[in-house]
């Protein structure tokens, strides 16, 4: 893709946004993004037809337009599009790329690939599209939503309709469900909901309930449903030990009587720390145990996929998985922070370091890596050490 091309994309994307006139019934909000990132592998990667790489790097413009409208008192009706544009080497090398992105496991397929060349490819997702109604103490959320049930920050075993992975550093939105969400508040400290997620496959299908309340100063909360094949139950809470924040969350899956030839039975849970020194120093600590998750070499964890399978129920690839984190306020405008997972069964790990530059109130720069260290064929390092860099610079609007 041309230099010019590239631009006028960019451009296109900042007049979209000054043509919208939101008033007092309509906002519009999103960002921009542009974001290139480099790959280095110690050992070649082999690629189809015999060939192989050491090093490979894309581009990827990112355009988010957040609009919500206000219809009538109480009701809103949201609509949240992904625009992007990925281009460079890594999409002619690495085939199905394109078509992994494109994917959609919803009910509803609002995915598409508007363009796809050889090195570059245009998609738009639309991963918001609901409709919001509160009376009283009520409130009931039908389409595409984010029905966010976890209370650790690293690894939701709790998240039964959307897990995510922590690697996934530039979508900070999540993703969505097409579900229908039920809400009610008995009290200002508890509450009730009932969710039911749609989707083509019964896998992927999920109702759920849980309660929430308060005791003892801990917010906790107790959920059960059917999820796929099983039934689960789980519950999760979150506090304090004095200045130290101290959440936790588990559930247990065990197959549907009629299933259980394609299911297994597995507990998932989590424990995490995290304290802010008075220098400012963020510190977090986390452990995952996965029942399900392998106690030998874990070969699997891939940069390069765009649709690495995840759920509550298996959120590692490995059985035992620790987490470490410490980010530090360096002025009021530069921010630094080193994140790693570690597997303590094959030694591999996940290293990020990254420093955050406020450029203006709505203009930010992010410069950070993602580096696979391990023995070949492990969790992290399936291919052998890998290197990542990347720079993205997001005006926000």
């Amino acid at each position: 893709m041309s230099f010019f091309l590239r631009i006028g994309i960019v451009a296109f994307f900042l007049l979209a946004t000054r043509f919208a006139l939101p008033g007092q019934s309509v906002t519009l909000g999103g960002y921009i993004k542009d974001m290139e990132g480099v790959y280095f592998f110690e050992n070649a990667l082999p690629l189809p037809g015999g060939k192989t790489i050491s090093n490979t790097h894309y581009n990827l413009i990112h355009n988010r337009l957040n609009l919500k409208i206000y219809p009538i008192k109480n009701a809103t009706v949201a609509l949240e599009i992904r625009n992007r544009v990925f281009f460079g080497p890594l999409f002619s090398l690495v085939p199905g790329y394109a078509n992994g992105l494109e994917t959609d496991p919803g009910l509803v397929d609002l995915s598409w690939n508007l363009v796809e060349q050889k090195d570059w490819f245009f998609n738009t997702t639309i991963d918001r599209a609901f409709v919001d109604y509160t009376l009283g103490n009520w409130e009931i959320r039908i389409g595409r939503q984010r029905i966010n049930w976890g209370i650790n920050l690293v690894w939701n075993p709790n998240d039964l309709f959307n897990a995510f992975s922590f690697t996934d550093f530039d979508y900070e939105e999540r993703p969505g469900s097409d579900a229908v969400l039920l809400t009610w508040y008995p009290t200002f400290s508890s509450s009730f909901d009932l969710a039911c997620k749609a989707a083509k496959e019964e896998e992927n299908r999920t109702l759920a309930a849980r309660y929430r309340f308060n005791l003892w100063n801990y917010d906790f909360q107790v959920l059960a449903g059917q999820t796929g094949y099983d039934y689960v139950v789980g519950g999760g809470w979150s506090g304090n030990i004095r200045d130290v924040s101290f959440r936790g969350e588990a559930s247990w899956f065990l197959p549907r009587e009629s299933k259980k030839e394609l299911s297994d039975e597995a507990l998932s849970a989590t424990v995490s720390f995290d304290y802010t020194t008075a220098s400012s120093f963020y510190i977090h600590a986390s452990f995952l145990y996965n029942s399900m998750g392998t106690i030998s070499k874990g070969h699997g964890f891939s940069l390069l996929d765009p649709n690495q399978p995840i759920s509550a129920k298996k959120l590692s690839i490995g059985r035992y998985e620790l987490f470490g984190q410490l980010s530090y306020s360096i002025s009021p405008i530069v921010g630094a922070s080193l994140a790693t997972l570690y597997n303590p069964v094959d030694y591999s790990m996940f290293v990020s370091p990254a420093l955050t530059f406020s450029l203006h109130d709505v203009l930010e720069l992010l410069l950070t890596s993602q580096i696979l260290l391990g023995e070949q064929g492990t969790e992290y390092a399936a291919i052998g050490n890998a290197y990542t860099l990347f720079g993205r610079i997001r005006w926000s609007f």
